[in-house]
């Protein structure tokens, strides 16, 4: 989708199937590589896809010729969409466009293979896009009932990224009494951590409940608890020219009623130009608490106050009748006395013949008989 200076909208298909582009109704469809898969498609191989975009090279840069935005749309997992979607942003930006993709991931059933090319292809668009939106398929499937049938689960998942597309349309188009910066924008979509949409229209006299109600049961938003994890989020009101301001401050009483009181939140508020009564509330953020700002702190300049300066006095004398102060009286020193026991000459050899060797009687203890003590 390629919007042109004077807001005009032009779609495009691109896909190498051309079968595939034939079912398309956007305004010009672009079968790319019509010699490499001869019509046929990729065949969920992203090289093969890279060949058939440099053979169709021509045709694609002249799709992104001279727009102002770039909504790229896709698929990641196969071959086509994850090979062509980081083509075309490289010859957008190239251009000088903004360029902003709305992406889908494969289910979780479709295997491992599917998985880790939508995650390497998602590496490669977040690195050339000014803004990236993000879906998962898997989530997605609960837009609808859990028996309902496969047309319809798809046709719902398309839905969303209609309206997801459709949602940021409006924000850089900034029609209204509070158009969005796109700054504000760029700073919600280029964030970090998985991506929050969600979109609720809603008419008659409680439109404007009603239209936030449906947007807060949105699975994306997990019914509205994972705002309490958003660190900077974007709600935008859109209403005829008639909407009334309570019917803004609603909006964003209940918006913040599930958000986090560090988050920052951005307004805007947009018009549709038509006399329907019709409110629509999308709201855009990103997973992820703010870290408060950290203020300097500043010492405060102060003077340590002067003590005063007392004249010397000498200490008084003491009266004769006043107690002398009690003197610790000194602590003995503690000994130890030995007891009085008159040693044993020989001991046990008492009644045996002494043994002399050099004068010494060997039978009596060596301690004793060299005057050690014990």
């Amino acid at each position: 989708i390629a919007m042109r200076s004077t807001i005009s909208l032009e779609t495009f298909a691109v896909n190498s199937d051309q079968q595939s582009v034939a079912a398309s109704v956007a305004s010009t469809k672009i079968a790319i590589g019509p010699l490499a898969t001869h019509g046929l498609g990729a065949g969920g191989d992203p090289d093969t896809a890279i060949e058939a975009a440099k053979e169709s090279m021509q045709e694609l840069k002249t799709a992104v010729a001279g727009a102002d935005v770039v909504f790229l749309c896709a698929g990641l997992g196969g071959g086509t969409g994850s090979a062509t979607v980081p083509i075309l942003a490289n010859l957008a930006r190239e251009n000088g466009a903004l360029v902003a993709a709305v992406v889908t991931s494969p289910f979780q059933f479709e295997g491992r293979r599917r998985t880790t090319q939508a995650q390497q292809a998602l590496a490669e668009i977040a690195k050339s896009t000014d803004a990236l939106v993000h879906f998962e398929n898997d989530r997605m499937a609960e837009l609808d009932a859990a028996r309902a049938d496969a047309s319809e689960t798809f046709a719902a998942c398309d839905q969303l990224l209609f309206q997801a597309v459709c949602a940021l349309a409006r924000l850089v188009t900034n029609s209204g009494p509070v158009p969005v910066p796109l700054a504000d924008l760029l700073a919600v979509l280029r964030g970090t951590g998985p991506c929050l949409f969600a979109c609720g229209e809603a008419s008659g006299p409680n439109r404007a409940h009603e239209a936030l109600e449906s947007a807060l049961r949105s699975p994306l938003m997990d019914r509205g608890r994972s705002l309490q994890e958003t660190g900077r989020l974007l709600v935008h009101v859109s209403g005829p020219a008639a909407m009334g301001f309570a019917e803004v401050s609603a909006v964003m009483n209940g918006v913040s009623k599930h958000t986090s009181p560090d988050a920052i939140l951005n307004l805007g508020v947009g018009s549709s130009g038509d006399s329907t009564d019709s409110l629509v509330v999308t709201i855009i953020g990103r997973s992820g608490k703010v870290e408060k700002p950290v203020a300097a702190v500043s010492t405060p300049s102060f003077e340590v106050p002067k003590r005063a300066v007392e004249p010397f006095q000498p200490p008084k004398e003491k009266s004769p009748e006043s107690a002398p102060e009690p003197v610790a009286a000194p602590q003995p020193k503690v000994t130890q006395d030995v007891l009085p026991l008159e040693p044993v000459a020989r001991g046990r050899f008492d009644k045996i013949e002494p043994t002399i060797v050099e004068g010494e009687d060997l039978d009596v203890p060596t301690f004793l008989r060299l005057r050690l003590k014990k």
